[in-house]
């Protein structure tokens, strides 16, 4: 398989317990539907459904094609909608791209929610209460 950036040949490693297509030029990662939710156990819910949205974000990193669906482009998500961490999604088949250190900032994010430490900004209350709603509604589900 071919890394949708840089086009190097992706390589599988095995990052807890899950199987992963690692590109070792650029550091960016290939996740099927559910592998993001189940290397971010520590989140206790579902990140995955929690961070897809369909507002436009920002990202330096140009928009790629799935490697998996024919002719279809990602679309650029924010990661669980306030961190400020755009990633790659595709919405037919629900596969992720993370690009370097994506994997390692979401983790810390996660860590500064639990802390109470982590500051929002540009929102309004109502879609936060809305997104809180949603996380909580998928943990105790």
């Amino acid at each position: 398989m071919v890394c949708p950036r840089c086009k190097e040949t992706l390589v599988i490693e095995v990052k807890d317990g899950e199987k992963i297509d690692v590109c070792k030029s650029c550091g960016g990662m290939w996740l099927h539907r559910h592998q993001l939710n189940n290397l971010l156990k520590e989140s206790g819910g579902d990140v995955e459904s929690c961070s897809i949205d369909d507002n436009p974000h920002a990202d330096p990193n140009p928009v790629i094609m799935c490697r998996e669906c024919e002719n279809s482009k990602m679309k650029k998500i924010n990661f669980l909608d306030y961190s400020d961490i755009i990633m790659d999604y595709c919405p037919s088949c629900g596969a992720f791209w993370l690009d370097r250190d994506e994997l390692s900032k979401m983790r810390s994010y996660i860590k500064q929610i639990e802390n109470g430490s982590h500051t929002v900004t540009n929102f309004s209350g109502y879609n936060l209460l809305t997104k809180l709603s949603e996380i909580a509604y998928s943990i105790f589900k």
